[in-house]
């Protein structure tokens, strides 16, 4: 397969601008959403490294009495979007906790991968400082944010502070995504595609993947080979694609909220729950 094959095959899989018809409307949602937070909310921004980039903010988001705190990881691809756009899941993730956090990293290509990794195990162990010991972290993470939260382990010195990871959407797998036009933004090496690809390692901690029914079929691959690989539980939230997904996790009221409280407990979890964006 030449290169030109390999991107008409993985282009449509990541770029979602072309294969979603409501993505400006997802978008919009998105950053409307979270700058209505952002006025509700009073965050408290602590640095974690010296580089402007390298922060993660802390809120009361809610009044749930519990010893977790909800610790989110964004996305963008390791190469784009900011902490602030994605306030709009704190009002959902406060189910877990009245206590929240949001995690800035710094961006690639400027930086490579292991440097977004030791971003989000730097954050971790900030965030450890800043609460008390019987505080413990549900790391979520969205599409590469699901993959640092996952990765932030090889690197954090607290983790057995950590209550479990949702990784909702994520990429896993890096050799596809090498083959798409995503290899010219942020030119993953060879080393780095074998070294931060996670499927089949060990996590350590309780993990659910999370991924969309109507996302496109090599982020439904690699969310259960990922779950699969690591024994963890898997659902998938009928009608969601991979933008519509943060609305699943900005309501208390969404049925993904209600798994994944079941899921904290050790209790069962459902393999499909319904998405309240339709």
């Amino acid at each position: 397969m030449t290169d030109l094959d390999e991107r008409r095959t993985w282009d449509p899989q990541f770029r979602f601008s072309d294969v979603l018809d409501d993505f400006d409307d997802w978008l919009r949602w998105r950053d409307d959403t979270s700058r209505t937070v952002g006025h509700s909310h009073s965050f408290k921004r602590v640095a974690y490294g010296m580089q402007e980039r390298q922060w993660v903010e802390m809120s009361e988001c809610g009044v749930v009495q519990s010893t977790v705190v909800p610790v989110f990881i964004h996305g963008g691809y390791w190469r784009g979007l900011n902490a602030e756009g994605h306030r709009c899941v704190l009002p959902g993730l406060s189910s877990f906790g009245s206590k929240c956090a949001n995690v800035e990293y710094r961006l690639m290509p400027t930086v490579r991968m292991q440097d977004l990794v030791n971003d989000a195990a730097a954050a971790l162990d900030t965030l450890s400082a800043h609460h008390p010991e019987n505080m413990r972290f549900l790391l979520v993470g969205h599409s590469a944010g699901a993959h640092l939260a996952v990765s932030a382990l090889q690197g954090a010195e607290k983790t057995g502070r950590v209550a479990g990871i949702v990784a909702v959407s994520g990429v896993y797998d890096l050799e596809p995504v090498a083959k798409s036009f995503l290899q010219d933004e942020i030119g993953l090496t060879e080393d780095e595609i074998r070294s931060h690809s996670l499927i089949g390692t060990e996590v350590g901690v309780p993990l659910v993947c999370v991924v969309g029914g109507e996302e496109t079929d090599e982020f439904q691959r690699q969310s259960r080979a990922m779950a699969d690989g690591a024994g963890a539980g898997h659902i998938i939230v009928r009608g969601a694609h991979h933008l519509s997904i943060l609305s699943d996790l900005n309501s208390q009221k969404s049925p993904l909220i209600d798994a994944l409280s079941v899921w904290l407990n050790n209790a069962s979890h459902p393999a499909e729950v319904d998405t309240i964006s339709s």
